[in-house]
């Protein structure tokens, strides 16, 4: 099963994969199959340094996004913030980070994170339904069935939108 967080990083690792073309660190950064020669590039990568610092930022992403599978959430918080510093208008580290916070209870950070992921694709479906359900853990409950509304406006199907929205309304 493909979980948001997933789909994320394969969404950050093929951007990279658009950007490069040559093999070696880059091609080892872009592929997500085994997070060992993924973490391995993307270091190598983020250490060769890049002309591009778009490029470079979606390596920290990636890199990131592995710390926080693993739990190593300093390693994680450190990358997302060179993500952005290299990248600001970078939407996934932005949305990564916002998981990231809201993995480590820091809601009111997830919220700004994913905030900021809306405003620079104000589609961005998943930012939406995350932050409505970090909007939930702060009991702001009005906000976050705007936000399952909004989810529902992009994606009408979107069933786990629809079933947060019924639980607010049974409350």
């Amino acid at each position: 099963m493909l979980t948001a967080r997933t789909i994320v990083t394969t969404l950050g690792a093929h951007l990279l994969g658009a950007a490069l073309s040559h093999a070696g660190p880059a091609e080892d950064c872009n592929q997500v199959r085994d997070l060992n020669r993924q973490l391995r590039g993307c270091t190598a990568y983020i250490e060769a340094g890049s002309i591009q610092p778009q490029n470079l930022a979606t390596a920290h992403v990636n890199r990131a996004n592995i710390y926080a599978q693993r739990g190593d959430h300093a390693r994680a918080f450190e990358d997302y913030a060179a993500a952005i510093e290299l990248d600001p208008r970078n939407p996934l580290a932005h949305y990564n980070r916002g998981n990231a916070y809201y993995d480590t209870g820091q809601f009111e950070l997830a919220i700004e994170d994913f905030t900021r992921a809306i405003e620079l694709v104000p589609g961005f479906a998943l930012a939406y339904f995350n932050r409505g359900r970090a909007h939930e853990r702060v009991d702001d409950d009005e906000a976050a069935a705007d936000d399952y509304r909004s989810v529902l406006k992009l994606d009408p199907k979107a069933k786990a939108a629809r079933e947060r929205l019924k639980s607010l309304r049974s409350r």
